[in-house]
């Protein structure tokens, strides 16, 4: 690198945002037409703690200028640190914020088109098993980039085409905000549906929350479901929109028996601001999100208790369904399946291996596969009190399936995890993971029926 050609400028005003901007000197080989264009070093230069934007500006040899390429992470749900630039290698690594040590990740890289990057994560597993997904109109549509789930846990290599002047890179398909407004959009006017806000997240945002058959006289049941306890566990949300896809379904016989029979109770994001800043979530300190349901530090926590509390009391008649929708750590055995983490009392862990039984018998004419065997029984496979109860002040802490257990009206409390990239050998996209999200409504119809039998 000449240095005489490279200037250092930092600064900016976005917060949370990691911006390099470098550009291209052309080097002459073999022939005059003929030129290799790569970037200058940044000589290992990180974005410290408290920096905002590091742009890394070249000139031609001529004086002229090249487009400069930009990676940033200036958009709902990006995530990103980028220690240094080594020619065409780019050094990056999830932006932890504080909290624990994990993997998620989600940024951008503009006018690279026609060029070779490297990007070297700061340690293995840091991508999932299919690489990174990749999406090249601003999140609307997505691919991984592997076609086979080997890809390296800790770098990937992008070439970008002659149109790819800007690509997303994320640890999965990103799904914010703006994904469930449009979601929702095509429910607009229908009377069984009710779209509020559960509560105001610590920065002031709406947390949303969906009623359907609000006040239903004919309910027996109350089904809660929730989602992203941890902000970055976003494959979950695509299962959750297949669910109500199969709920709001005019023409489904299931969605009119779940309509007629049930009243639902659904926060989509638990963790609201961790999924638009792009926050991690998993480890967050004190503690995270679905470990708070004894200290209630969140103002998300406090509202979806004492509103389940007011809605579905015993007094109330309904029995409570509840679920809570994860994924779970990045890769390897257990974690590229789908799975439940079964409940400690046994009659609530009986109660949800009926319900995935039913789940079972539908999944299997679906693409990600699903059997029994899948789950994991209270008290193996970290599944234990000591991975959900540690004290803090003197408290424990307890997740959301804890809590649910100890309503008096409980029905079910069941947890399932859906894989981001790679369940058992099938690629998760948007497409298969809201299917499979459909079969679990499904059974839910079913089991519900079968819970009204009984009774």
């Amino acid at each position: 690198m000449r240095e005489s050609f490279t200037r250092f400028v930092l600064g900016g005003s976005r917060k949370n945002v990691s911006l390099i901007s470098f550009s291209f000197a052309g080097i002459c080989l073999l022939f005059a037409a003929f030129s290799v264009v790569s970037l200058w070093a940044a000589e290992g230069k990180p974005i410290a703690a408290g920096e905002t934007s590091v742009s890394v500006e070249a000139v031609k040899d001529d004086g002229g200028e090249q487009d400069k390429i930009t990676i940033d992470s200036d958009f709902p749900g990006g995530n990103i640190r980028v220690d240094s630039i080594e020619g065409d290698l780019v050094r990056v690594r999830p932006d932890l914020r504080g909290g624990s040590s994990w993997f998620y990740f989600a940024f951008r890289v503009k006018n690279a088109q026609g060029h070779t990057l490297r990007f070297l994560f700061d340690a293995k597993n840091r991508i999932a098993a299919r690489g990174p997904a990749v999406s090249l109109d601003e999140g609307k549509n997505w691919r991984y980039l592997s076609q086979e789930p080997n890809a390296d846990s800790r770098e990937f290599t992008y070439a970008f085409g002659p149109e790819d002047r800007s690509v997303i890179f994320a640890l999965a398909p990103l799904y914010t905000r703006k994904n469930w407004d449009e979601f929702m959009a095509k429910y607009q006017g229908r009377g069984d549906v009710e779209l509020s806000a559960l509560c105001q997240s610590p920065k002031g945002r709406n947390v949303e929350l969906l009623r359907i058959g609000k006040g239903n006289p004919g309910a027996r049941f109350a089904v809660v479901l929730t989602c992203r306890h941890h902000a970055c566990e976003m494959t979950a949300s695509w299962v959750l929109e297949g669910m109500l896809e199969e709920v709001l379904d005019e023409k489904s016989e299931f969605g009119a028996y779940l309509r007629e029979n049930a009243e639902f109770f659904i926060v989509p994001f638990m963790d609201k601001d961790g999924v638009e800043d792009g926050d991690q979530g998993k480890g967050r300190k004190p503690h995270d999100h679905n470990r708070d349901y004894n200290h209630e530090l969140y103002p998300e926590i406090r509202a979806l208790k004492s509103q389940v509390a007011e809605n579905f009391s015993p007094e109330s008649g309904k029995k409570i369904f509840f679920m809570d929708m994860h994924c779970p750590w990045i890769r390897s055995g257990k974690h590229e399946m789908f799975f439940s983490m079964l409940p400690k009392e046994s009659w609530i862990s009986e109660a949800a291996n009926n319900y995935l039984g039913a789940f079972e018998k539908y999944q299997n004419e679906g693409e990600i596969p699903y059997a029994l065997s899948h789950n994991i029984p209270f008290g193996k496979g970290g599944n234990t009190m000591a991975s959900f109860a540690k004290l803090e002040n003197g408290i424990p802490t307890a997740s959301a399936k804890i809590w649910a257990c100890g309503l008096s009206n409980i029905l079910c409390s069941c947890t399932v995890e859906i894989p981001y990239s790679n369940s058992s050998g099938v690629e998760v996209m948007p497409r298969n993971a809201r299917e499979l999200g459909r079969n679990l409504s499904k059974a839910l119809a079913d089991f519900l029926e079968n819970a009204e039998s009984a009774e």
